[in-house]
């Protein structure tokens, strides 16, 4: 009796020789009377955008698979892949079509997808390309039931225009790749020893949501390199950005949803309500108090003062001369330093984030705000955002806040070599920093909208970076429209954390030390780069603790976004509760 391998082996094999013989006694000529003038006169000469990611916020990390003249290193990476209960995209060129039919079989008998593997042509014409995509398409239609039109092309072209054009025209995906993990200087690699640091270096902690990662499977000497490297990929740079802690981990607890799969292309396109415009969001559909420019220039030397004073929100560290700059003594004085939302009658508090990070940081503090239902606000730094746009759509689309953190990072104040307090960067530089800050949050998550739809994502929120305020980057920061400058009750400082300290930190930040009370309308820091790795689990334990205070319990906290407060011409010159103090 044949067992389920050998089946496989042997069927597949069967099949490949039979659809061999047909490819190669015809099809040729599928559509070979289209009328590719006209769909190209339709087209307008738009040309296809090649993806290194699929534009969507689902959990997901896309592999792609090409080389399939070897049957054994192929069957090792299929085997994994069912083993744990992954997916791919296998593109298939015409000439593998004909020549490795059996391996073809042999991929969609594991169920994994097939797409269309197009192959540059010495001299190729926009006919050449739509006629090679749609004889690939009839082909793998005929032959594996395969209908797609996802693309990629396989080869460097000495002009891709027309592979571009055509792939447009014929309204095809086409993929490229985030990460290509193919070097030729690993070919007669024995281990992936040899390969990870090549390709990841040691900046590079885990892969982002949506990314495409190309591997060829019948690259390598050692037939089975390539599935040792997928399984090392997923362990460190995939599996990594799952929350893990104690018994709560995706494998024990059903309701923790934090981990990423490895899915096909297909499958994510195939969610569009996770989807999205890849480009930038049209600015001028956004309402006028979205847009970069609302609120530009309403700021003169006769009324700084006044709209400082009412929209700072101050720490009381950041007082002396080292962290202030151009204010004098008595305007220090009378600033805010509380780190408070003083409106705040309860014993709600506001977690915020800084920075930016990879997904193996945020993705965790995500889930943890998902377990508790909790909210916050996060600081973007945008000088290196667009590298991850999925990342950053997915923190809005799960209701929280979005605020600019600057671009660059640069400090407003300085130290010079004498200990003197000096400007960071030029002000022609700090205000151009602020405003593309704004911009680039603006173009990429400007049509979020959050709280039940009622109000959106994107606040005109900045964070000076290291708490520290200059007069002159002030004037700037609220000159380019910023509503409000919110620093906070000190940093927790989490960045350098080492195990419960950053958790005590926290702590601090909410609870007053005299009668263990809730600190109402602390804005606590936290952040959410790649250094605090302890953020999540404190916040964590920090949560759960709370959540098991009974209702009524003086020390239960409970958090907001910080939009829900500061509006309607809130001051923060307003004077301070009693019980807030």
């Amino acid at each position: 009796m044949m067992g389920k391998g050998n089946w496989k082996r042997t069927g597949a094999a069967l099949i490949g020789s039979l659809l061999a013989l047909q490819l190669w006694q015809g099809d040729a000529s599928v559509l070979a009377a289209s009328d590719y003038g006209q769909l190209r006169s339709m087209n307008g000469g738009k040309l296809a955008e090649r993806h290194l990611f699929v534009p969507s916020t689902e959990q997901a990390v896309l592999f792609s698979f090409g080389g399939f003249s070897k049957e054994a290193p192929l069957r090792a990476i299929l085997e994994k892949m069912q083993e744990n209960q992954m997916r791919g995209t296998f593109f298939v060129t015409e000439r593998e079509l004909r020549r490795n039919a059996g391996n073809i079989s042999l991929i969609r008998s594991y169920g994994q997808d097939l797409g269309i593997g197009l192959v540059p042509v010495k001299d190729g014409d926009f006919a050449t390309y739509c006629a090679q995509i749609e004889r690939i398409q009839s082909l793998l239609q005929e032959h594996y039931g395969v209908t797609t039109n996802i693309v990629r092309q396989m080869t460097k072209s000495e002009d891709d225009q027309p592979i571009l054009e055509a792939v447009q025209a014929k309204g095809c995906f086409l993929a490229g790749q985030g990460l290509d993990v193919v070097q030729a200087k690993h070919k007669e690699a024995a281990s992936t020893d040899e390969v990870m640091p090549d390709i990841f270096g040691r900046l590079v902690t885990s892969l982002n949501r949506g990314k495409i990662v190309h591997m060829r499977t019948d690259f390598y000497k050692n037939d089975q390199l390539a599935a040792e490297l997928l399984m090392r990929i997923k362990k460190e740079k995939i599996d990594n950005i799952a929350y893990r802690s104690g018994d709560d981990t995706p494998e024990m607890n059903p309701a923790n949803d934090s981990a990423y799969r490895i899915s096909s292309l297909q499958d994510v396109l195939d969610h569009k309500e996770k989807l999205y415009e890849e480009r930038a969001v049209d600015i001028g559909s956004l309402p006028e108090e979205l847009r970069p420019e609302y609120g530009s220039g309403q700021v003169t030397n006769k009324n700084f003062l006044r709209l400082f004073f009412d929209r700072y929100i101050g720490a009381e560290d950041i007082a002396s001369h080292e962290y202030v700059l151009g204010f004098s003594r008595g305007e220090i004085y009378k600033f805010d330093k509380t780190g408070l939302v003083k409106t705040v009658k309860d014993n709600t508090v506001f977690l915020t984030f800084d920075d930016w990070g990879q997904d193996d940081s945020i993705n965790k503090l995500l889930y943890v705000l998902r377990k508790h239902q909790a909210k916050g606000t996060f600081f973007i730094i945008t000088l290196n955002v667009h590298q991850n746009p999925n990342l950053l759509r997915a923190i809005a689309e799960e209701g929280h806040e979005i605020g600019s953190h600057t671009n660059a990072h640069k400090a407003m104040v300085l130290e010079d070599e004498r200990g003197k307090p000096v400007l960071g960067m030029p002000i022609d530089e700090y205000r151009e920093d602020v405003r593309s800050a704004y911009r680039i949050l603006a173009e990429l998550v400007g049509d979020i909208m959050i709280d039940g739809g009622r109000r959106p994502a994107l606040t005109r929120f900045l964070r000076p970076p290291t708490l520290t305020i200059s007069r002159a980057g002030c004037y700037e920061i609220l000159d380019a429209g910023y509503t409000y400058i919110i620093n906070g009750y000190g940093s927790t400082e989490d960045y350098g954390a080492v195990s419960m300290q950053s958790l005590v930190g926290i702590m601090d930040h909410i609870v007053h030390k005299k009668d263990g009370t809730v600190r109402k309308g602390a804005i606590v820091i936290m952040h959410m780069s790649r250094t605090a790795t302890k953020t999540a689990r404190a916040l964590d334990i920090l949560l759960t603790a709370n959540d098991q205070l009974p209702d009524g319990d003086p020390r239960k906290f409970k958090t907001a976004l910080l939009g829900d407060y500061l509006k309607d011409g809130y001051s923060q010159m307003m004077r301070m509760p009693k019980e807030n103090r």
